[in-house]
């Protein structure tokens, strides 16, 4: 496995997957407890590995919250960060999904051991966006099943259609890098290295490295890296063994919409005509997810990436999803000093249990007082609120009339108009 040793057997332990995805309690946790047993800092890497020397370097430092992806290559020393994640000063945004699916795939055909979708794709996933003309019924399955194979649960997520759910983790990704509307543009260098620009800022912001004047994003490793994941793909389809008559015959059963029911004809037929890629022959033959079988007959097929997985898996759940961020303030005169976070934590609690949301704390503002110190004056939240916002308003103005901060609370939007939103007396 690409995995140091320590992250390995951190992966498995409950409270990792909260901790790189900046669960704010987990991450206080996590904090306090390494206070108390002077504890040194840890520091989790992985590499992800193609051929030819080129591949990606993750380093995650969970006492200060900073997750550092990096290209490698044999022509730089040192490994180039090409865009990191923390919750101050993040540029997270480094690829479209098509590229990190496209890795993934590459990277799994390197090294047999890491399967695709798994653990890379649930790490790396962070580091992608949505932009125009991406297709959710194509990436939904694929995300869903890699933090099913990361994060077990009861509905993991390799189900054919019918699912009418989608996994937190894919939800809270969708959240927080889906830049359709968001005026993306992806231009073309004058060395033929892809970058990406924005000319709208009034929607979700852009923070990356790559933009077309950048001189901190490595373009040419980069566009080294993807040529090379595509050459490995193509690779496949040169391979004299997929173009039997038996395998072809057993590829055209598994492209239809119900192509996944005619896998194990595939498998026998790729055997017999002595294909030997490994990782391949596992995704068809014993796959950990129908995302995997997907992906394997797309590439042995010669099919677009995730044109195979949309007609399997049908519509995703995400495909009619909206979100809204709302600012809420909340007065400090005359509250506890911890107010804020506590009903940041309530709240929070309450909009997930309901399915609508999640809220943190946001900082706060001070003012100079006459005498020179400072005066707390106010909180701030911002809250997430997916698909029903009236509904979401209501477990808000619930919970602030509870604590009776309700009459002096200020809930708005938090992107343009940036109108204020009222709240609802839950007594009427």
């Amino acid at each position: 496995m690409p995995f140091a040793d320590n992250l390995a057997a951190r992966m498995a332990k409950p409270d990792f997957w909260p901790l790189y995805l900046f669960d704010d309690q987990e991450l206080e946790a996590y904090e306090e407890a390494r206070e108390d047993e002077e504890a040194e800092e840890e520091v989790f890497r992985a590499e992800f590995l193609l051929d030819r020397g080129l591949g990606l370097r993750l380093k995650f430092e969970p006492g200060v919250g900073y997750v550092d992806l990096a290209v490698l290559s044999p022509e730089s020393a040192e490994a180039e960060t090409a865009g990191w994640d923390d919750m101050a000063h993040f540029h997270p945004h480094v690829m479209p999904w098509p590229e990190l699916d496209l890795l993934c795939r590459a990277a799994a055909l390197h090294d047999p051991a890491l399967r695709h979708p798994g653990p890379m794709l649930a790490l790396l996933l962070r580091f992608a966006f949505l932009s125009e003309d991406e297709d959710l019924d194509a990436i939904t399955p694929l995300a869903d099943a890699a933090f099913a194979a990361v994060r077990p649960t009861e509905t993991s997520g390799g189900a054919i259609s019918g699912a009418v759910g989608v996994r937190e983790e894919t939800r809270d990704w969708f959240d927080l890098r889906d830049l359709r509307g968001a005026g993306i543009e992806w231009t073309v260098r004058p060395d033929g290295c892809r970058a990406v620009t924005q000319h709208d800022r009034d929607g979700m912001p852009l923070y990356s490295l790559r933009e077309p004047a950048s001189d901190d994003f490595p373009f040419t490793t980069w566009s080294r890296l993807l040529v090379r994941a595509a050459e490995l793909l193509d690779a496949i389809r040169a391979d004299p063994a997929v173009h039997t008559a038996e395998v072809q015959a057993a590829l055209d059963r598994c492209t239809g919409p119900d192509g996944h029911q005619n896998l194990g004809p595939l498998s026998e037929a790729l055997c017999r005509a002595g294909f030997s890629q490994t990782a391949l022959l596992r995704a068809v033959s014993e796959p950990v997810a129908v995302a995997e079988a997907a992906w394997a007959v797309e590439t042995l097929a010669g099919l677009g990436q995730g044109k195979l997985t949309a007609a399997w898996f049908g519509g995703s759940p995400l495909a009619d999803s909206r979100s809204w961020r709302l600012s809420l303030t909340l007065p400090a005169a005359g509250r506890p000093w911890r107010f804020a976070q506590e009903i940041a934590g309530e709240l929070s609690a309450a909009l997930q249990e309901a399915g609508l949301g999640r809220a943190e704390t946001n900082g706060s503002t001070s003012v100079q007082s006459e005498h020179g110190g400072y005066v707390h004056r106010a909180d701030h939240l911002e809250v997430l609120i997916r698909d029903d916002l009236p509904g979401g308003v209501r477990v808000i103005s619930q919970l602030l009339h509870r604590h009776q901060p309700a009459a002096t609370a200020v809930l708005k939007h938090a992107e343009k108009p940036y109108e204020n939103i009222p709240l609802v007396d839950p007594s009427t």
